[in-house]
């Protein structure tokens, strides 16, 4: 279709792009799955209440029966399961989905076109996702899994307080401003979908007055945006002692990237609303949404996550999505570390799935100490520092990082010692610890922001 990274787009002019990204938006709704989209917003605005037994038992229906169709269609499971003597006919508990050996990305990317369903629908959709270690996994979609995913989406959406057809912001990896139009105005209408898109790729200290004002005078219900994105603007606010002036504004969705405490709790303030924070996965194995109380909360009808715990007050996930007949992936290990709440917790929202206290982010995004150690949680280093508008820690060497700052105005001496002693703190006495002024920190290829980029392992800033 005719996106905003089509060679067809960038050769237009503004108006144009806006006509054509409409029509693009019209077509997309032309061919989705409307009818399963229906009936699965149908099926989980009920799932949403069901208490832990009656999850448990959707979700051993469901593995049940993804397992049964994997074994008839899929090459790659058809001969695992006979290998290995697996029936899940026989399956009468969750934990009898364990007979299945878990499953790597290395895994999926070894098995190719065998991980694929055979017989599936004809109009499948391709992509592909490189990770932090540059090692591409393609995986397939059909029309009723962007459909079986939309749903969710759209009920985080509804849990933020957003109803289809209100005025929202998007403020996320689309490449809407082409090379060489870098105009005053670096975002586009999307008038089919009543959305702003905003150009992640061309936020500046220089132009932060500008979207500011872009956003104030749309004055959209809701901003979906990566967290990255969003807490830039609100540190523009911060640092301009200004606050979003917009009156509509009811929330703000964040995902894709780790959100940080400090960055939610500064984009609340400045923006004045209620921040919400949604994991997924482009495997499309497990889902954790915000509800309006603020917790994260497994979506145990999107799929059958198993949390392992690391012994750190972490946990690995390793999943089974719901949605993707195509290409099911059954007991994947995601790249992916949470914090678990206490599994006593039970949120005033009423629903009873599993509450997750933060989302780490991928464990490649993570710095090794020379004592064994590999740490994620570093955000709190920057907390507090005024003047400091983004920072990035990277490792080069086992006992060398550099931090990467790009400083404000009020970000003198005293606070570049501060950060200096808090990194020292973290990362320990064995860890050379360099901070470099730089103008700017370049995204990904996808508009994405990485606090951490480790090269230990030969992995890229670019292939995310």
């Amino acid at each position: 279709m005719f996106s905003s990274d089509s060679p067809i787009y960038r050769r237009l002019p503004p108006t144009l792009q806006e006509g054509l990204l409409s029509l693009n938006s019209c077509l997309r709704g032309l061919i989705g799955a409307r009818a399963t989209l229906k009936r699965t917003e149908a099926a989980i605005e009920r799932s949403q209440w069901l208490a832990p037994a009656q999850w448990q038992a959707l979700q051993l229906e469901q593995v049940r029966r993804l397992a049964l169709h994997a074994r008839m269609r899929v090459p790659y499971y058809r001969e695992l399961f006979a290998r290995k003597g697996i029936d899940p006919a026989r399956w009468r508990h969750l934990d009898d989905l364990r007979e299945i050996p878990e499953l790597t990305k290395g895994d999926v990317i070894a098995a190719g076109r065998l991980m694929l369903a055979e017989g599936g629908p004809w109009m499948r959709f391709e992509g592909a996702t490189g990770g932090t270690t540059g090692r591409t996994l393609t995986g397939w979609r059909d029309r009723d899994a962007i459909a079986f995913e939309q749903a969710f989406i759209e009920r985080q959406s509804r849990w933020a307080g957003y109803r289809p057809g209100e005025r929202r912001a998007w403020l996320r990896g689309d490449p809407v401003i082409s090379p060489g139009q870098l105009e005053r105005a670096p975002w586009r209408m999307n008038w089919a979908e009543n959305k702003l898109m905003l150009s992640s790729f061309h936020l500046t200290r220089e132009n932060g007055a500008a979207y500011i004002e872009a956003l104030e005078k749309f004055d959209p219900v809701m901003i979906q945006a990566y967290p990255s994105s969003v807490g830039y603007l609100a540190r523009w606010l911060e640092e301009h002692d200004r606050f979003y002036r917009g009156r509509s504004l009811r929330s703000v969705v964040t995902s894709s990237e780790t959100l940080s405490a400090e960055d939610r709790r500064r984009i609340a303030e400045r923006f004045g609303c209620r921040v919400f924070d949604w994991y997924g996965a482009f495997e499309r194995v497990a889902a954790i949404g915000t509800c309006e109380h603020g917790r994260y909360h497994v979506m145990e009808d999107y799929g059958c996550v198993e949390f392992e715990p690391n012994g750190d007050g972490t946990a690995d996930l390793i999943a089974t999505g719901f949605g993707n007949r195509s290409m099911p992936l059954l007991r994947y290990r995601a790249d992916d570390r949470v914090v678990l709440a206490d599994p006593a917790f039970e949120c005033p929202c009423g629903r009873r799935f599993r509450v997750v206290e933060r989302v780490l982010g991928r464990v490649d995004d993570a710095i090794r100490t020379p004592d064994g150690r590999h740490v994620v949680m570093l955000d709190w280093i920057f907390s507090g520092l005024a003047g400091l508008v983004e920072a990035q820690v990277v490792q080069e060497r086992l006992d060398e990082v550099s931090i990467r700052v790009v400083a404000g105005s009020g970000f003198g001496r005293d606070n570049e010692q501060a950060l200096l002693m808090r990194a020292r703190e973290r990362l320990g006495p064995q860890v050379i610890i360099r901070i470099e002024r730089v103008p700017s920190i370049g995204r990904t290829r996808n508009g994405k922001f990485r606090q951490i980029v480790s090269r230990l392992n030969g992995s890229k800033e670019s292939n995310v």
